[in-house]
C-alpha cells in the first residue's frame, strides 16, 4: 500500500535539513505529527481518482434562490409522503449514495483511496508540506471517510441519530475511522485539528456532514491549488441559502452547524454578523447588522442523497449493461490510471448521463421528490452561465496581454 501511496506524491524531498518546518504556537493542542508547515514546499498530492468519482456521483445544485419548498404531496395511490419534507430540501448538492451502497467494488475503491491517503504521512511527514496542501489533504480524507461510513449504513433517511449518538451507539463523528501517522482519529478529531491549526472560519465549509443542513459536497477534489477558492464557493453557497442563514423579522435564523463551530466565532453574534456580511451581497448587509438576535435552530438532518435515502426507488441495477462502466483517470503527466470494474450507473443513468444530467428525461426516471429537486437545481444553475463566461474571458484576456 505504501508503494501505491507514493505515486500520489508529485515531489518529495525528505533529506534532513532541506526544509525548515515552522511550528505555530497555537498548534500545541494538536498531536505533534500534525504540527508545522514548510512554506514553498514542492510536495503536491494527486487526487485524480477521487476527483473523477466526485465528478460522476455529485449533483451540483447551484446557488439557492432562497425560495421555500412547499409541503410535498403524497405519492399517487398512497396517503404517505416519501422523502424529505423540510422547507430547505431543494438546497445543496447531492451525492448518489447507491453508487457505493449497491456496488461493493465501488465502495472497495473508496476504501483503497482512503488507505492510500492515510499512508502518505508515513512517506512524507505533514510538517514538510505547505499549509494549503495539508488543508486539502484533511478535507479529502474527512469527506471520503464519511461517505464510506454512510454508504455502509445506507439506506437511511435521517442522520440525526447517527450524528447525536446514544448510550448504546456512539455518534458516528466520535468513532475512530482513520489512522494517520499512527494516531487513531475520528471525524471530530479531524474537525478539531483543522479549527486549531487554521483558526479560520472558512475551513468549516469543507467538511461534508452527509446531511442536507450542512455544507455541500463539492463535485471536485480539494487540492493545494484550489482549496481556498472552493472553500469560499462553498461558504457563499451555504450562507446564501435558507439552510445556512436567513433573516426572519429581527432574527437571523442560522444552521445548527454553526454551534458545532462556535470556537471559530468567540464573540458569537458580532463575529457571525461580520462573517455573513463578508459572504453576502451588499443589499443584505443592513438587515444583518440590525438583527437583534441570532438563533442556531435551523436543521435538516435528511441525508444529502439524490434518492433521499430511499433504496429501491431508482437505485442501481446490476443487470443493466449500460450501467457497467470503467472509469479512466488521467494523471498530471498525461498517463492514464485504470480503475477496473468501476460502476457508477444509477438506474437508467450511466457514465454519460451523469456527465450530461441536465439533458436527461428526469420525469420518467425518478420519483416525484427527486424530480422536484433536479428541476429546482436546473433552474438555479441556468442563472449562472453568463457570469462564468465573463470571468473566463477576462482571465484569457489577462493571459494574452501579460497583465496580472
Amino acid at each position: 500500500m505504501l508503494d501505491i501511496a507514493q505515486t500520489r506524491l508529485i515531489a518529495i524531498l525528505l533529506i534532513s535539513g532541506v526544509f525548515a518546518a515552522a511550528t505555530a504556537a497555537d498548534e500545541k493542542n494538536i498531536p505533534e505529527p500534525f504540527r508545522g508547515e514548510t512554506k514553498g514546499s514542492p510536495i503536491e498530492i494527486r487526487y485524480d481518482d477521487w476527483n473523477a468519482i466526485l465528478d460522476m456521483t455529485v449533483i451540483d445544485a447551484g446557488m439557492s434562490d432562497r425560495s421555500v419548498a412547499s409541503a410535498p404531496r403524497p405519492e399517487i395511490g398512497t396517503r404517505s409522503v416519501r422523502g424529505n419534507t423540510s422547507s430547505t430540501r431543494n438546497e445543496g448538492n447531492r451525492i448518489a449514495f447507491p453508487a457505493f451502497a449497491d456496488y461493493e467494488e465501488n465502495l472497495h475503491i473508496l476504501e483503497q483511496i482512503k488507505a492510500e491517503l492515510e499512508a502518505i504521512p508515513d512517506q512524507a511527514p505533514l510538517r514538510l508540506w505547505a499549509k494549503n496542501e495539508q488543508l486539502a489533504y484533511w478535507l479529502n480524507l474527512y469527506n471520503i471517510s464519511i461517505i464510506i461510513e454512510l454508504a455502509k449504513e445506507y439506506p437511511m433517511k435521517s442522520l440525526r441519530d447517527l450524528h447525536e449518538g446514544s448510550r448504546k451507539k456512539p455518534s458516528l463523528w466520535d468513532k475512530k475511522l482513520m489512522k494517520v501517522a499512527d494516531i487513531d482519529l475520528s471525524l471530530n478529531d479531524v474537525h478539531y485539528i483543522l479549527v486549531e491549526k487554521w483558526d479560520s472560519t472558512i475551513v468549516m465549509y469543507g467538511l461534508f456532514q452527509g446531511y442536507v443542513g450542512g455544507p455541500s459536497i463539492q463535485d471536485e477534489a480539494y487540492t493545494g491549488r484550489n482549496v481556498h477558492k472552493l472553500l469560499i464557493e462553498n461558504a457563499k453557497e451555504f450562507v446564501n441559502s435558507n439552510r445556512g442563514m436567513r433573516p426572519k423579522g429581527s432574527t437571523l435564523q442560522i444552521s445548527e452547524y454553526y454551534k458545532e463551530n462556535k470556537k471559530l466565532f468567540p464573540n458569537w453574534e458580532e463575529d457571525l454578523k461580520k462573517h455573513f456580511i463578508s459572504l453576502t451581497e451588499f443589499s443584505w448587509h443592513d438587515r444583518i447588522r440590525k438583527a437583534k438576535r441570532i438563533k442556531a435552530t435551523t436543521d435538516d438532518y435528511y441525508i444529502a442523497d439524490l434518492y433521499a435515502g430511499s433504496k429501491g426507488k431508482g437505485s442501481a441495477s446490476a443487470t443493466n449493461p449500460a450501467a457497467l462502466t470503467t472509469a479512466m483517470v488521467s494523471s498530471n503527466d498525461g498517463a492514464g490510471q485504470i480503475l477496473p470494474g468501476v460502476n457508477f450507473g444509477i438506474g437508467d443513468w450511466n457514465l454519460d448521463t451523469y456527465a450530461s444530467y441536465q439533458l436527461a428525461p428526469i420525469e420518467s426516471r425518478f420519483p416525484e421528490y427527486v424530480t422536484e429537486y433536479i428541476q429546482k437545481m436546473r433552474k438555479n444553475k441556468s442563472l449562472r452561465p453568463g457570469n462564468v463566461d465573463v470571468e473566463e474571458i477576462e482571465d484569457e484576456t489577462r493571459r494574452q496581454d501579460g497583465s496580472n
